[in-house]
């Protein structure tokens, strides 16, 4: 009687199984079905929210509100700390030997005569040629040079990306008597970068591009003139 009940017990279990088996596959065709053609979408790449606690957020006398995520848009202004350095260092040595040795001597040649084409004879001796060439080179050259950019400028967005990201475009024409400046910055930068105080690093911005061009007597007097550029362009020794 015992085995019985046991038998019957495990038969019943494998028809249930067997019945949820065919419902979900049957469920899951039909999804697939449902969703052919159709344009999955992309997650987010931002971290998803923190639950918090709504009830602890209210009555708890201790507990800091999270403040609403800030939003950009086209055309918001984002103030840019430009902290630029540049150290450039260069030593070139150049040593270059050259010698060659050439000695050739005639021993025939040919003449004209009544008959046709005739040997001569060297009466003074055979021409020779004796040629010794020796070339040496040098040269040494040294290069350094330090660049500091340190200002703060005003950027206007100019596009949001999809995922975020903020596409930055910063100008400013400084002028001190017959000294002008230009600076052009654009860049892109990730939202979350941006500080409470609406201010960024220059050294946080991808695809970093900073433009400076100076006129006045200064750059004419730092600046060499054509014909040392010519000279340079040539070098001929």
């Amino acid at each position: 009687m015992r085995r019985a009940l046991m038998l019957a017990l495990v038969l019943l279990v494998s028809a249930r199984t067997a019945v949820v088996c065919a419902q979900t596959s049957s469920l899951g065709a039909r999804k697939r079905q449902s969703e052919a053609g159709q344009i999955r979408p992309i997650a987010p790449r931002e971290a998803p929210e923190i639950e918090r606690n709504a009830v602890y957020e209210r009555y708890s006398w201790i507990t800091v509100k999270q403040a609403p995520p800030k939003t950009f848009k086209v055309g918001d202004l984002i103030t840019i700390v430009v902290r630029e350095r540049r150290k450039f260092e260069a030593d070139a040595d150049l040593e270059t030997k050259k010698r060659f040795d050439l000695k050739s001597e005639l021993g025939a040649f040919f003449k004209l005569t009544d008959g046709g084409i005739g040997e001569t004879t060297f009466q003074r001796g055979k021409p020779t040629i004796d040629y010794r060439l020796d070339n040496k080179l040098k040269g040494e050259g040294d290069t350094e040079r330090e660049d500091r950019l340190t200002t703060r400028l005003s950027g206007k967005i100019i596009d949001v990306k999809p995922n975020g990201l903020l596409v930055l475009e910063a100008k400013a024409r400084i002028q001190h008597d017959d000294e002008i400046s230009a600076i052009t910055l654009t860049g892109v930068c990730r939202k979350g970068d941006v500080t409470a105080d609406n201010t960024i690093l220059s050294t946080q911005i991808a695809n970093k591009n900073i433009v400076v061009e100076n006129r006045g007597a200064l750059r004419a007097a730092s600046s060499r003139g054509w014909i040392p550029k010519l000279i340079d362009l040539i070098k001929p020794f």
